[in-house]
């Protein structure tokens, strides 16, 4: 009996099925295809990269159902996407999805086999068969063999290698054989006369023609989707090129809407809302069909394999992120306004305003390494800084800029894409805190932590700078003295004293601590100096507070478990 998403799927037009079907996990959306009175046709209306990565996700061994009522045209395009190692044939997989057609019985697995290029094919059989020309009597066998099989006066074909695919191959052989004898005797040809690097060389020559056909541009032209340039004089870049259209298209113009992997509409982004908001069904196919023809620039750009789901799955989710990063920054976060954006931006163009935000977040990350006194690209870490500022001016400094997780309020201590604008804001903020750190040390203790000597003081030591900062702090406290000198062991407890406001659980700084600090500022720092380099002290506080704060009050402190303070160490005895 079908259930009710199953009912509601078989009483939509057919068009509507499709559109169902979309962002649908794979077996969900084979189990209603196979539903369906005209299943064939709707595989059969699928792009063949909708097909291609649905049957992947699926897996070759359960996808023969489906497989069975592709086209041979799809089935081409399935082994031009998962059957090839950069130029090189990947005749494993050939094997595995032979196998898969093999299902649906020989004509079928014929209707697909001859449908690819007799190169490719030629190769695969080499592995699996030696042909012998009759007419040619040193090439004659000199005894028979059970191994040999003859279908016509000119050829004898000796099976070489057994495995689970090589009585289809026969079945293959002999369908091709009965339906086309031109096709057959060239292929007997190709296998007996042809070179193995010239037989791929052509195969790989006539696939890279089919992708640049369906939008997989080469190698070298697909880099132009990460293209610089330049945020501020985007509108009048964006006015060089004609609108699209959106919207309008009759429904024959269509390009199909799925070329690559969905994303799930469930993604909460505001290229999402306004995909959804502001556009008609034709409108939503048009501009995922443009995203996927994105996102096909991007795998190839990043010589991703397209037979590996999880890669082409990240390539997916980095095309929308940055095209959601274009978007909320023209729209300021408007759905409104991103809607009318997106009526008027090539997709291709706000992709890269995306990758353009970051990289102008790159450079700025650049000229924070500098004004530590370090070469950017030299090392991505500076040692000496505090989590999270390490990792993150590492992930803003690679090449594809990255941000890095551990920003975010119980964010996983990861790097990822930039999302959102508010992930640029972070970034800024950030270094904005880090620009201002050599002006305070240098105001506070004279100390030029951007001087290759303060390297060489605290090479081969694991110090921070909040270390520094905070043990003077404390010293400020007990001593009544600004030094950048570890504490004492035996004075902790002291400073704990000094530092924290104890009737609290955890516990925390103290007014009066935090008034020192003040008062240190205003003494020793400008207006503006104390105003920049607020943030970055209030920081190196917290991990201060979190340090000590949560220590039983009644229970003595391990100097070896304190990570916010510069402790002495005591002479070995």
């Amino acid at each position: 009996m079908p259930d009710s998403r199953q009912e509601e799927f078989l009483n939509l037009p057919f068009q509507e099925k499709l559109d169902f079907l979309y962002g649908l996990p794979a077996r969900q959306k084979r189990d209603l295809i196979l539903s369906a009175p005209e299943a064939e046709r709707l595989v059969q209306s699928f792009a063949p990269e909708t097909l291609f990565y649905t049957l992947k996700e699926i897996g070759s061994a359960d996808a023969g159902d489906l497989l069975g009522l592709s086209a041979p045209e799809q089935v081409r395009w399935l082994f031009d996407l998962d059957c090839w190692d950069k130029d090189r044939p990947n005749l494993a997989r050939m094997r595995e999805w032979i196998e898969a057609m093999a299902e649906a019985g020989r004509k079928r697995l014929a209707d697909g086999l001859m449908e690819l290029d007799l190169e490719l094919v030629s190769l695969l059989l080499r592995q699996y068969i030696r042909v012998h020309r009759l007419a040619d009597p040193q090439d004659s066998p000199d005894s028979p063999s059970d191994r040999f099989v003859q279908f016509d006066e000119h050829y004898l074909i000796e099976f070489i290698r057994h495995d689970s695919i090589h009585a289809h191959l026969l079945e293959f052989i002999e369908e091709a054989f009965e339906r086309d004898y031109n096709y057959f005797a060239a292929l007997m040809e190709e296998i007996y006369w042809g070179v193995e690097a010239e037989l791929e060389e052509q195969a790989y020559q006539f696939r890279s023609a089919r992708l640049a056909d369906r939008g997989f541009p080469d190698y070298f032209d697909a880099q132009g989707v990460f293209a610089y340039l330049n945020p501020q004089n985007f509108a009048a870049l964006r006015a060089q090129y004609a609108p699209p259209i959106r919207d309008a298209l009759e429904e024959a113009e269509l390009i199909s809407p799925e070329l690559a992997p969905a994303l799930l509409d469930s993604e909460n982004s505001l290229f999402n809302a306004a995909l959804t908001a502001g556009f008609a069904a034709q409108g939503r196919r048009q501009l995922r069909s443009e995203m996927a023809v994105v996102t096909n620039q991007v795998l190839v750009a990043r010589s991703v394999d397209f037979g590996d789901l999880e890669a082409v799955r990240l390539a997916v989710e980095m095309t929308h992120n940055y095209l959601n990063l274009g978007l909320e920054h023209l729209a300021g976060g408007d759905l409104k306004s991103a809607i009318e954006h997106l009526r008027a931006t090539h997709l291709q163009l706000l992709f890269r305003l995306g990758v353009s935000l970051t990289i102008d977040l790159r450079t700025r990350a650049e000229s924070i390494v500098r004004r530590f006194g370090l070469t950017p690209g030299a090392g991505r870490e500076i040692p000496y800084l505090d989590s999270p500022y390490r990792e993150a001016l590492g992930g803003f400094l690679e090449r594809q800029p990255r941000f890095f997780g551990g920003l975010d309020r119980n964010g996983a201590v990861v790097m990822r894409d930039f999302r959102t604008m508010r992930d640029v804001h972070l970034g800024y903020a950030l270094l904005e805190q880090l620009d201002a750190a050599p002006d305070l040390f240098r105001g506070l203790f004279g100390l030029d932590i951007a001087g290759a000597a303060f390297r060489a003081q605290i090479a081969g030591y694991e110090i921070r700078l909040s270390q520094i900062l905070l043990t003077a702090f404390a010293r400020a406290m007990i001593d009544d003295r600004l030094a950048v000198e570890p504490l004492e062991p035996n004075r902790l407890e002291e400073a704990r004293r000094a530092i924290l406001s104890l009737e609290s659980r955890p516990a925390r700084l103290s007014e009066a601590f935090r008034r020192r600090i003040d008062d240190i500022m205003r003494e020793r720092l400008g207006d503006d100096l104390r105003r920049r380099s607020a943030d970055y002290v209030n920081s190196c506080l917290n991990l201060l507070e979190e340090d000590l704060g949560g220590i039983d009050p009644a229970r003595p402190i391990d100097p070896r478990f304190i990570r916010s303070l510069l402790i002495r160490r005591e002479p070995a005895h």
